[in-house]
């Protein structure tokens, strides 16, 4: 969510989240995360600038906890990314940043099904200025027997301001 200026980002297919590591003050700086892959703790790049005045992280109970949705609000006459929350199927994260009324209010529900794909947005050299996620949509499905459904997915994504 937000306008999809600055330089791009993509963490596609990166899913294995263990921490969520989160710059704030007026509005949300910088974002970084770091993945489970391959036996390893993998630290992603940082996106955005880690001047704000508060520093705050998530830490995910990996592999059991997941991304269920994000949500926040976005100052669009700024292009700002204001605030930010995680919910998993563990509970919430945030708000990181301040949140007025006035600002507009985004939300991305993925629901409990496990179909996070991973994060993608846009950053400058200020702030973070966009967030979207990737996700597994269901697109047919299949009868498999009277009371059992077999579900097919495709990747996805989805951003707006």
């Amino acid at each position: 969510m937000g306008r999809k200026t600055g330089n791009t980002w993509d963490e596609k297919g990166r899913i294995n989240i263990v921490y969520i590591f989160i710059h704030h003050a007026e509005e949300i700086d910088s974002i970084q995360f770091l993945y489970a892959e391959d036996g390893e703790l993998v630290l992603s790049d940082s996106y955005g600038n880690k001047r704000g005045k508060n520093f705050d992280f998530v830490k995910l109970d990996y592999p059991a906890e997941y991304i269920t949705s994000i949500r926040g609000r976005l100052h669009c006459h700024d292009n700002s990314l204001r605030s930010i929350t995680f919910e998993t199927n563990h509970g919430e994260y945030g708000p990181f940043g301040k949140s007025y009324s006035s600002h507009k209010e985004f939300a991305l529900r993925l629901g409990d099904g496990g179909h996070f794909g991973g994060f993608h947005g846009t950053a400058d050299s200020r702030r973070l200025k966009s967030i979207g996620v990737y996700f597994e949509p269901i697109t047919s499905y299949n009868l498999v027997d009277n009371n059992s459904v077999k579900m097919e997915t495709n990747d996805e994504k989805f951003d707006e301001c």
